[in-house]
Formats: C-alpha cells, sequence, structure tokens
C-alpha cells in the first residue's frame, strides 16, 4: 500500500543544500517514527527516496513549486501528511540541535561528493558529462589520455560545434541512448562509447558519455584471427598432403629433360627470386611449385595455392587481398586473403594469364613494394611473400597482344622452368604407372600385380594430350573396373589402344600405295602395316630413327619389323 500528498514549496529560498540537507534529517526521522520508507518527486520527474540531498538538489524547485511526497509500509498516510507539512512550512532552520544534525549532514555529503570524485578519477574508462546546451563540463583524466588532449582543449567546448555529427550530439537530440557505438579519432585511435541522457523532471538536461580505447584490443585481435586463419590453413594442408623427405620425390621421373628441370627447381629454391612455371596441362607445375616451397628456406611457412582461373574475376581480387567488414553485400565480417595468409611463405599462382589487366596492376604492386590493400580496406598491408606463378599460355604472344602487361611478365618471368610433356619423356612413363599402379590400389585396397608388357607398349605409344594427369586417370579407371590382378591391353580404353594405328595411318602417302588414295583398293591392315614400317626402314636406317619419325616407341619398330621379316632374326 502507499499513500500521496502534494505539497506548496512556501520557502522563500526555495530548496537549497543546507535545505535539502534538512528534509532528509526530517525523512530519516518520520522513516523510523513510523515504519515507512519516503519518497518524493518533482511535478514531471520520476520519483526517488529521500535518502540523498542531490536528487531533491537537482529538482531545482523554488517557492511555489509543487511536489509529491508518496508513503509506503507501516503508517503511510500519518508520515506523507507530515512530510508534507514540511515541505509546505518554513524550511530554514532555526533550532540549534537542527542546524547541528544538519551541517553533519552536509558534511557526509561532502565526503560522499568528494568519494564520487576519487571514484572518477580512477577508473580507466574515459568519463564525459555534457550539459543540454553542448557544453563539455567534467571530463576524467582516463578521457583526457584516450583522446590524447588536455582539460583546457576539452573543458568549455561545445559538442554541438567540435561534433555535430557525433553519438553525444545524437543522443542530446533524440534523448536515446547508444550503446557500443564505434568511432575512430583522428590520432588513430579506436573508442567504443555508451552515451546516455541525464534527464530532470522528464526532461534531458545533458548527456554523460563512458568511452573504451579498444585500439590494442583490435590489434590483438586482428593478430589472433590472423593466426588462427593460418593455423587452420596449415592444418589442413598438413593432412592434405603427405611429405617426404626429399621436397621433389612427388615428382615421378629419371629422363634427361626430368634431370634438367629438377636440377634448376633445386637452385630455384635456394635464392627468393620469383618463378614462372611453363608447360602444357597436367605436367605438374603444382608438384615442382611445392618441391620448390619446401625445399627453400621459406619451409616452416604457409605454402598456399591459388587458382586464378578457377575464380570469378570480380572476386579475386577479396580472394587475394582480403576485405573488411562492409566493403560490399554480403561481407559480413573481415576476411584475410590469401597474400596475407601467405605471409612469410611461399604463394602458388597457377593459370596466371587468366588474372584480367586491373588485377595484373595490383599484382604488380604486390610484386614490387610488397604491399596491398584490402578491399574495403584504409590500411596499408606489408607482406613478406615468395611468389610462384604457373601458366600453359603463350605469354609471349599475349604480351605482344595486349593481354599481358609486359612490366609484370618481366617480374614473374626471373626464372623460367619449361616442364616437358609426357610425349617427350616416354621413358619415364613405366616409372609413373609404377607409381600410380602402387597409390590407386593401396587406396582402393584393391592388389594389383603389376601390367602386361602388351599393355605398357599401348600407354607408351600414346602420345597423352593430358600428360601426367590423363595417365593418373587412366590408371585409376583400369583399377576400379577390373577384374584381374594385372593390368591387361584389353582393359585399357578403346582410344589408347587405336591411337597407334591412327597415328602410322596418318603419314600414310600415295608413294606408299603406287596410286592415288581416293582410286585405291582397300587392302588387309597388316599389308599397311607392312609397307609403312619398310618404307620408314629404309628411309631413317635404324629402329631408333623410325621410331621418332612414326612416333611410336623403338620397341614397336623392332617387333614389327622382326614380324615382317623387314630385318635378319640375328640382327640387334
Amino acid at each position: 500500500m502507499s499513500y500521496e500528498r502534494t505539497a506548496i514549496i512556501q520557502n522563500e529560498s526555495g530548496i537549497h543544500a543546507r535545505v535539502a540537507a534538512g528534509i532528509v534529517q526530517r525523512a530519516k526521522e518520520l522513516a523510523a517514527r513510523y515504519g515507512t520508507r519516503l519518497y518524493l518527486r518533482g511535478e514531471r520527474g520520476e520519483r526517488f527516496e529521500l535518502r540523498s540531498m542531490l536528487p531533491i538538489i537537482a529538482l531545482k524547485a523554488g517557492k511555489g513549486a509543487h511536489v509529491v511526497v508518496t508513503a509506503e509500509g507501516g503508517a503511510e498516510r500519518e508520515a506523507a501528511d507530515e512530510m508534507a507539512a514540511f515541505l509546505g512550512g518554513d524550511l530554514e532552520m532555526h533550532d540549534a540541535a537542527e542546524l547541528r544534525e544538519v551541517d553533519k549532514l552536509i558534511h557526509e555529503n561532502a565526503l560522499m561528493q568528494e568519494r564520487l570524485q576519487m571514484i572518477l578519477e580512477a577508473v580507466q574508462d574515459g568519463i564525459c558529462v555534457v550539459d543540454k546546451s553542448g557544453l563539455i563540463t567534467y571530463v576524467n583524466p582516463a578521457y583526457l589520455r584516450i583522446v590524447h588532449k588536455t582539460r583546457e582543449m576539452v573543458l568549455g567546448q561545445n559538442v554541438f560545434e567540435s561534433a555535430p555529427d557525433g553519438n553525444r550530439v545524437g543522443v542530446l537530440k533524440s534523448g536515446v541512448a547508444r550503446i557500443g557505438a564505434l568511432s575512430h579519432k583522428k590520432n588513430g585511435t579506436t573508442v567504443v562509447a555508451n552515451v546516455n541522457p541525464i534527464f530532470v523532471d522528464g526532461e534531458i538536461a545533458g548527456v554523460v558519455s563512458v568511452i573504451k580505447d579498444i585500439t590494442e584490443i583490435q590489434h590483438l585481435m586482428e593478430r589472433l584471427t590472423q593466426v588462427s586463419a593460418r593455423a587452420e590453413y596449415l592444418e589442413q594442408e598438413l593432412l592434405r598432403t603427405k611429405k617426404t623427405a626429399t621436397a621433389f620425390s612427388n615428382y615421378i621421373g629419371k629422363s634427361g629433360k626430368v634431370v634438367d628441370v629438377l636440377a634448376l627447381a633445386t637452385k630455384a629454391a635456394a635464392s627468393t627470386a620469383t618463378v614462372l612455371i611453363r608447360g602444357e596441362s597436367g605436367t605438374g607445375k603444382e608438384v615442382i611449385a611445392e618441391g620448390i616451397h619446401y625445399a627453400s628456406s621459406r619451409r616452416r611457412g604457409p605454402f598456399i595455392r591459388v587458382n586464378c582461373g578457377a575464380i570469378p574475376q570480380a572476386l579475386l581480387e577479396s580472394e587475394l587481398f582480403g576485405h573488411e567488414r562492409g566493403a560490399f553485400t554480403g561481407a559480413v565480417k573481415r576476411k584475410l586473403g590469401k597474400f596475407e595468409l601467405a605471409n612469410h611463405g611461399t604463394i602458388f599462382l597457377d593459370e596466371i594469364a587468366e588474372m584480367d589487366k586491373n588485377m595484373q596492376v595490383k599484382l604488380l604492386r604486390v610484386l614490387q613494394q610488397k604491399e596491398f590493400d584490402r578491399v574495403g580496406g584504409e590500411e596499408t598491408v606489408h607482406v613478406d611473400v615468395r611468389i610462384i606463378a604457373a601458366t600453359n599460355r603463350d605469354l609471349e604472344a599475349m604480351r605482344k597482344a595486349g593481354d599481358f602487361r609486359e612490366d609484370l611478365y618481366y617480374r614473374l618471368n626471373v626464372i623460367p622452368l619449361l616442364l616437358p610433356p609426357l610425349r617427350e619423356r616416354v621413358d619415364d612413363i613405366p616409372l609413373l604407372v609404377e607409381h600410380f599402379i602402387g597409390k590407386i590400389s593401396e587406396e582402393q585396397q584393391k592388389p594389383v600385380r603389376g601390367i602386361t608388357p602388351d599393355a605398357m607398349e599401348i600407354l607408351m605409344g600414346y602420345r597423352w594430350p593430358g600428360n601426367v594427369r590423363e595417365l593418373e586417370n587412366v590408371i585409376e579407371r583400369v583399377i576400379t573396373l577390373m577384374d584381374t590382378p594385372e593390368i591387361r591391353a584389353v582393359d585399357l580404353p578403346t582410344y589408347l589402344r587405336g591411337d597407334i594405328a591412327d597415328r602410322e595411318v596418318a603419314g600414310f602417302g600415295t608413294d606408299l600405295l603406287g596410286t592415288e588414295r581416293k582410286n585405291a583398293a582397300v587392302l588387309p591392315w597388316t599389308d599397311y602395316e607392312k609397307r609403312i614400317i619398310a618404307h620408314a626402314m629404309e628411309k631413317c636406317g635404324t629402329f631408333n630413327a623410325a621410331a621418332k619419325a612414326l612416333g611410336i616407341t623403338h620397341k614397336t619398330v623392332a617387333a614389327k619389323a622382326r614380324k615382317y621379316g623387314l630385318v635378319d632374326e640375328g640382327k640387334p
């Protein structure tokens, strides 16, 4: 239950500090006598319990002002009536005993204000109080430290003039608090502010702003985000690949061209220069790039792969350099780019020729200055990254046509590596087949004993336009579908088995038939094959030379020559 009474202030000087102390003293006496709690409110403000001088003084009640007394608990009516009568009477203190009590209360209030001041001075959050006209009336030392200003520079400043679009002005105009508002100061400091309105008698009397310097926290979060992203990427890489003791051991081959390439790649790994790997699709450009990284002094850093041809050009900049939150639709948080993730390591840019001219300019900046800007960002990011690029396209022709920047071409082409196609290192095919049989049979848990000689001969006679990748796909297909413990010729795809015959017929001209081709009768295949081998042996003289001319293996030429009696059985 509660009881209310309205009182009209009759005191000539209204309610001042000494009167407010007397009101608190009388409220304590009545509360003790009637076992009740007494509250007071102005004409428009919220009520408050009569225990402190400050809210009473804040009423600024002069003579004739109306105030409402509320009593709760105990003898509410009696307590409210006596308090209202006291407020409507002569509030000036005349009794010596009362004056002593009032002075004691004022002293206690002064001590409380002093303690409050000490607390405000000690806290590490910045506090700024602004009155309703926009003047800054109080700041604590922490505020001055955070904004890097002196008290003389701040006190008396009007926020309507110094920061008309700021949070304090916004709250003064709207009366609505702003919590967690971020702002970036000119000195580079980032602060988060909680700005709350101050109401007196239902009207806004000012605002109090509490700010916190989060610059160090922000930097720490950035470092943690970067470390976390790198750790996640490296963990995935470790699970995805199994590194061997030798960095280039995954590049299978012992032919002369392979040995030359690996020797040059080893020298490149010992340097910090940019490497450009050239070669047809499927020749193992990524394997060589990975080997260079793990054979270099950057082996403990990350190895980041980027396929420039697989990423839409509109997204490639964000993928390489990252973006800030809000940089574009869908950018809900900051994302680190591949270059930032590759810091102190190596980035492998595959299909570099697919990059448009705009991105080529930005890549050139990274190569020259080791820096870039995130999409939507204002901060320049510096990185220490080695670049290995790769392409299967003719960069020289693209450069002449204006499709590839000449300055970028020379920046990338510091150490060029040209990987030979599989058709130019046929002797490596048995090694690759053995490697893929072991790898794929283990993955599929399907025992494979090996491959028959005639099947191997077919594989070595094929031109492999898809190179090593195509060979691996063929072996995987065969092992998946075969029912025998050994790969046979019949298990191979039909297009492989027909390729040798097709190429041998391709060079078959009228000089072999003796008549024009369109008028010639169709002969059995063996007749054509015998004429072809005989003609090649006659022109070239040796199995090797004939094989190169026909584009098949010397074993095939020797076998066919002996089959058709074109050489003596005892001749090597």
